[in-house]
């Protein structure tokens, strides 16, 4: 979506032909941080704050509200690039945010708008002009956050016809309020004389002043519409005294004025271009068939008739709103027919110069919904790749259902759309009679059936025939569906653990720094299953870039699965806050709920920082949602999730929580383990681990080594290393424990992996200082023997309290003494002991450690933290 660039602009003012309001000025040059403007339509606000901007000293920043900016996302884009504008120092941080989010999580990213303008130091002043056309909810909560922690550096002006709704007691109280209202707004009498006789020259007397001033009640729009009208009156004394009525019957009278003054060819020219919220002459001229536009233009604008230019050449223009909405209800006098016929005349010529958007936007007004979505139809294709499925499917929604669901494109993408956001519900729209032997609706209806069989019920060669098929259908120029195809694919053969013919079917296609989002998504998910993290971070890392070349920082929602992906490799390097940053970077990028599967997987890597991080309560609420959104439509995805939150539960030491999402998760006697149930058996095996059942870890763990050297799955096969060390520590087995930990230090040395050692917390670190001690100890690991290990009680009861419970403290007293190096009778002199007692008590000593001297005693007690 692109932003219009006048409406940051300070309007212009005609030189010499304003009223200089000094005392409202000065109002506003008072020091309060927030200002509020209010007054009805026609006051001068606009005016007023043009007039102040161009001689503050501070910058100021200014954007032109409209209609269209009362929805969240489109408002808080507005708003930021307006604040970046005037900053010296802007790293688009906030802007990327709201980019990607529709609004969501809107405080998150007013605290780094906050903070980039409190550290860039900057003095400026922000205007919103018009902020009554702002009704959402939303943006006013945003507003009344930001006011709360309004930067010292910054100052706030609202101008709108009603006060904002926005709680301002508070700021009364704070003095931080400054507000000018109608009765400040008004005209006073000196001030109506300069502008009639000062800037207008009628020279008009004191009474006829008086008269007009206490007819409009200073209304500046009432005073202007009556200029229009006296500058075609000879005798303006008469015209003063028949000037009566209130507000609304002067806004009626005098437009009735204006336009009985003017030729009837320009009244019916301007009532009819009142359907264009923009227009220019070869617009206008095809709208109205009139061969004369140009020169009526022309004299529209010398008789200012509230024509507002959009650009420096003058070729833009719209109309002063308040005007607009006049002659927009001078229309009800035209034939309903004729109205339709003009926003029709308006389609054509803005969807023949690539106006698409505006040209759909007349297509709905004109109910000619089926070149509106014939048009949307052919522009489909385009509009998903280049901004995702969101603004696609709002479009698509705005047209009657059953114009929808006859047009084959527009029914497809629908249904699609709805798929990929986990609602299968529609799917039976694309069997209809009407659709057969329409190669796309195959395509389309192939590709959803494959996506189900993958993502809903888990059945993947029934996906990876389905989705065969539907690449063999899909028109080549929906390459955005075709590649959501491919990567259902590659997807659909790694989780059936195929992961040969996974990477041999990427193999086959070009993969470099312009490879498409989608595809890069595959290559980086195998990538990432082989165990390769480097190069999947760094082929992440190029596609990012490139893609914020393409589309600027405004990036499509597919790059939420890339951030994620990042994420997860940040997070296995122990590096939390770069994980953080790109996990939520990319919950941010799929916060317009397009694609259910980010939700679920972006959700649970975020846990799993979170608890990485040791923030628990926040890992918890992430898995919620992310188990949730699974459950919607796929069972074995909500069981991945589950499994991963089985992990956190044992490590912190709620057994109960963990047994009971195993239960849930179904049988684990299962022999052949499907590759798609790895995370559930994994964790089970950690489940195993605590309650020291070893024997089924070495099963389950055997088993998936075996697979996994087969197709060098790396990644797996890292995790089953260690933890099939794991259970030969528990077994007392020292030396298999760490030739099997060295086996894993050989895969993850290369990738420098640290998180999936630190996750299992005690074990592994007593495993990790006997491997010092042997020299077995990767160089990267050592800092992380004493420092930065999560010390999990729990987990230290499994591992050390098994030993310590059958210690006594005597026990424990003597072998403390036998790592000095004191002989039996020194033992027992310094206990108090008899000789035969400390000898009894070594031998009972040297039994519960499965030892026969000294030195393997006090090893032993060392390994296991006893002394």
């Amino acid at each position: 979506m692109q932003l219009l660039k006048t409406k940051f602009h300070i309007p212009g003012l005609s030189n010499g032909a304003m009223v200089h309001r000094e005392r409202i000025s000065r109002i506003m040059d008072e020091s309060a941080s927030i200002c509020i403007l209010s007054a009805p339509a026609g006051f001068g606000k606009t005016t007023l704050l043009s007039q102040w901007a161009r001689r503050c000293k501070a910058q100021v920043a200014w954007i032109s509200l409209e209609k269209s900016e009362d929805i969240p996302v489109v408002f808080w884009r507005y708003f930021i690039t307006a604040v970046s504008s005037v900053l010296k120092k802007y790293d688009n941080c906030s802007l990327e945010q709201i980019k990607s989010s529709n609004g969501a999580a809107i405080e998150n990213i007013l605290i780094t708008l906050i903070n980039e303008i409190i550290e860039d130091k900057t003095e400026f002043t922000l205007v919103l002009d018009d902020y009554h056309v702002i009704s959402h909810g939303s943006i006013h909560g945003g507003m009344e956050f930001l006011m709360d922690h309004l930067p010292c550096n910054m100052r706030i002006i609202i101008a709108g016809r009603e006060e904002p709704r926005i709680s301002l007691s508070k700021y009364r109280v704070w003095g931080k309020l400054i507000e000018i209202r109608e009765i400040e707004f008004r005209f006073n009498t000196d001030e109506t004389e300069a502008l009639l006789n000062g800037v207008h020259g009628f020279n008009l007397n004191k009474n006829a002043i008086l008269s007009i001033r206490n007819k409009t009640e200073g209304w500046i729009a009432g005073l202007a519409l009556a200029v229009v009208s006296m500058k075609e009156q000879t005798d303006r004394a008469a015209f003063i005294d028949a000037f009566t009525g209130s507000h609304r019957y002067i806004i009626d009278y005098l437009a009735e004025e204006v336009l009985s003054g003017l030729g009837q060819e320009i009244k019916d020219f301007m009532i009819r271009i009142a359907i264009l919220e923009r227009f220019c002459p070869a617009l206008c001229r095809d709208v109205t068939q009139n061969p004369q536009t140009h020169s009526i233009l022309m004299d529209m604008e010398q008789r200012n008739l509230f024509m507002v230019p959009l650009d420096d050449r003058r070729e833009w223009f719209r109309y002063h709103h308040l005007f607009r909405e006049f002659l927009l209800k001078r229309q009800v006098d035209l034939p309903p027919r004729e109205v339709k016929d003009l926003h029709f005349k308006a389609f054509v010529w803005l969807k023949d110069k690539g106006y698409a958007t505006e040209a759909f936007e007349h297509g709905l007004l004109g109910e000619n919904y089926r070149a509106a979505a014939t048009l949307l139809a052919e522009n489909a294709p385009e509009l998903f790749r280049e901004y995702g499925g969101y603004m696609l499917k709002q479009s698509i929604d705005r047209l009657p259902p059953r114009i929808v669901h006859e047009n084959a494109v527009l029914c497809c993408y629908s249904v699609w759309l709805n798929v990929l956001a986990g609602d299968f519900k529609g799917v039976a729209l694309l069997y209809k009679e009407r659709f057969k032997g329409d190669k796309g609706v195959a395509g389309f209806t192939s590709l959803i059936k494959s996506y189900r069989y993958f993502y809903q019920t888990g059945e993947f060669k029934k996906s990876i025939k389905e989705v065969k098929c539907s690449l063999q259908l899909l028109p080549e120029k929906d390459s955005l569906v075709r590649e959501m195809g491919q990567l259902v694919l590659v997807l659909a053969l790694r989780y059936s653990g195929d992961m040969a013919s996974a990477h041999a079917y990427l193999k086959k296609m070009p993969m470099d720094a312009d490879t498409s989002v989608l595809r890069a998504i595959s290559y980086a998910d195998v990538l990432l299953t082989m165990g390769d993290l480097s190069m999947a971070l760094s082929f992440i890392e190029k596609i990012i870039e490139n893609g914020i070349l393409r589309y600027g920082n405004d990036l499509v929602p597919e790059y939420g699965f890339l951030y994620i992906l990042k994420g997860g490799i940040l997070r296995e390097r122990d590096d939390i806050k770069g994980a953080l940053k790109a996990c939520r970077r990319g919950l941010f990028l799929a916060r317009n709920n397009e694609y259910a599967e980010i939700i679920f997987l972006g959700n649970l890597e975020y846990a799993r920082i979170l608890a990485a991080d040791k923030s628990y309560e926040a890992s918890e609420k992430a898995m919620v949602v992310s188990i949730e959104a699974a459950r919607a439509s796929s069972t074995w995805g909500a069981f991945m999730s589950m499994a991963h939150w089985v992990r956190i539960q044992i490590s912190r030491g709620n057994m109960a929580g963990a047994k009971s999402l195993l239960k849930e998760m179904g049988d684990f006697s299962q022999t052949d383990i499907p590759y798609h149930r790895q995370c559930e058996y994994l964790s089970f095996c950690r489940y195993c681990l605590y309650n020291k059942k070893t024997s089924q870890v070495h099963e389950i763990t055997t088993a998936m080594i075996k697979e996994d050297l087969v197709v060098k799955r790396n990644g797996r096969l890292l995790e089953c290393y260690l933890l099939k060390a794991i259970a030969y520590f528990v077994d007392r087995n020292m030396e298999k424990a760490l030739d099997t930990l060295k086996k894993a230090f050989d895969i993850s040395e290369k990738e420098k992996q640290v998180r999936i050692y630190m996750d299992e917390g005690a074990p592994v670190q007593l495993l990790f200082k006997e491997a010092l001690k042997r020299e077995l100890l990767p160089d990267y690991l050592i800092p992380f023997v004493d420092e930065a290990f999560p010390r999990q009680s729990q987990t230290r009861w499994v591992i050390i309290n098994e030993f310590k419970e059958n210690f006594n403290d005597r026990e424990i007293e003597i072998l403390k003494l036998m790592k000095k190096g004191s002989s039996n009778k020194i033992i027992a002199n310094t206990l108090f002991l008899s000789v035969n007692t400390v000898r009894w008590y070594a031998s009972r000593i040297f039994a519960k450690l499965n030892v026969k001297r000294r030195g393997e005693a006090v090893a032993v007690a060392e390994t296991y933290d006893l002394i």
